[in-house]
């Protein structure tokens, strides 16, 4: 009788084995995934009021959403120069218009009130592109996966161990006292 409680134990830790490193496998690549979020908006250059001034597509609401949800803003791309644009510092500023530096101190800002875009002048002599070219850009935002969720997918990846554990020591019961 014993060695069936034996057998039966075996085969229960031997069939869990699999189950434990495939968790921990995908709790490691859930852990190391970036989630990005890439919304593209038009840029319309047919106004009066220079010529690094656009009109554009971009929603307050749907950039303050992501960013209430932890999301930063990473790039910019410019389509029509095939230009990806690092974004160092962003915020928002007293009349809820977004600004943004890059790495090479170019100054964006989206006016979201009335629809307009700035970018300042150094844009043609860093990144040697006409911004009146421009028609489509895309604002890039990221989140990283925060310290409890880290926290969270490693305790979990202990429950198969600790259920292994349980039934081991159920069928071997190494902790009952001799009399």
């Amino acid at each position: 009788m014993k060695w069936i409680k034996t057998a039966i134990g075996a085969v229960i830790a031997i069939s869990v084995v699999p189950f434990v490193v495939l968790s921990v496998i995908n709790i490691k690549k859930s852990l190391e995934e970036t989630k990005k979020i890439t919304i593209t908006f038009e840029m319309d250059h047919e106004n009066p009021y220079g010529t690094n001034i656009f009109d554009h597509t971009l929603s307050y609401d749907e950039v303050i959403d992501y960013v209430e949800k932890g999301y930063t803003i990473t790039n910019l791309y410019d389509y029509t120069h095939d230009i990806t644009i690092t974004i160092t510092d962003w915020y928002f500023n007293e009349n809820d218009s977004l600004i943004m530096v890059d790495n090479n101190s170019v100054k964006y800002n989206l006016i979201f009130d009335s629809g307009l875009m700035s970018i300042s002048y150094s844009y043609l002599s860093i990144y040697n592109a006409i911004t009146s070219d421009i028609v489509l850009m895309d604002i890039i935002l990221t989140k990283n996966p925060s310290k409890n969720d880290k926290l969270t997918a490693t305790l979990i990846s202990f429950v198969p161990i600790i259920f292994v554990g349980g039934i081991i020591l159920y069928f071997y019961k190494p902790l009952k006292r001799r009399d």
